[in-house]
């Protein structure tokens, strides 16, 4: 049985409270088109991401080891963070990498993006491949942030993402587009 396709709702009026560090939320009162029926729903306006798969010129790749408030642990993740206002992608990804690992890169990949949470954010997360990286300074780091570099190997990589020591949705998102990440559910291999 098909039915229609998902219509977008109408806003009829938005607030925003006070603005949060990351985020300025947004109470929207839209109108469910199916039922008619009106309801606010909170979006919470966020400034793009870019994340940076960061391959080093042995081979190796960069992981970022860092303390997270929201899951108050530290955990292992690839260079990124906040595109600032009116900045191209590119170019944050260019200084995430120089600012979080004191690394350049010789060649450079735009891997795509991807909608982080669309239920509540409207920013995107735009993803490269950061190929031939090789180690130009110290790292630049921002007031908030407390960061230990390592290079993994790909098998080690590949094994910490399938054991979940790698769990970062968007982490595994921009990976999944350089290397094969499959569990080998059946014995015969991926």
């Amino acid at each position: 049985m098909s039915s229609p396709s998902p219509r977008p709702w109408p806003i009829f009026s938005s607030e925003k409270p006070e603005t949060l560090h990351l985020f300025q939320p947004r109470w929207d009162t839209v109108e469910n088109p199916r039922t008619g029926a009106r309801m606010r729903r909170l979006v919470l306006e966020t400034p793009n991401w870019v994340n940076v798969v960061a391959r080093m010129e042995s081979g190796g790749y960069l992981m970022v080891l860092q303390y997270r408030f929201g899951s108050a642990q530290v955990t292992a993740e690839i260079p990124g963070g906040v595109i600032d206002p009116g900045e191209d992608p590119l170019a944050a990804a260019r200084r995430e990498l120089r600012e979080e690992t004191g690394c350049e890169a010789t060649r450079w990949v735009d891997l795509g993006s991807v909608e982080p949470n669309p239920a509540f954010h409207d920013n995107r997360c735009h993803h490269f491949l950061a190929d031939g990286a090789r180690r130009v300074g110290d790292l630049e780091l921002d007031p908030g942030e407390d960061i230990v570099v390592e290079e993994w190997s790909e098998e080690r990589l590949v094994s910490a993402v399938l054991e979940g020591e790698v769990d970062h949705a968007l982490v595994l998102s921009a990976l999944s587009r350089v290397l094969d990440l499959r569990r080998d559910l059946d014995g015969a291999g991926a």
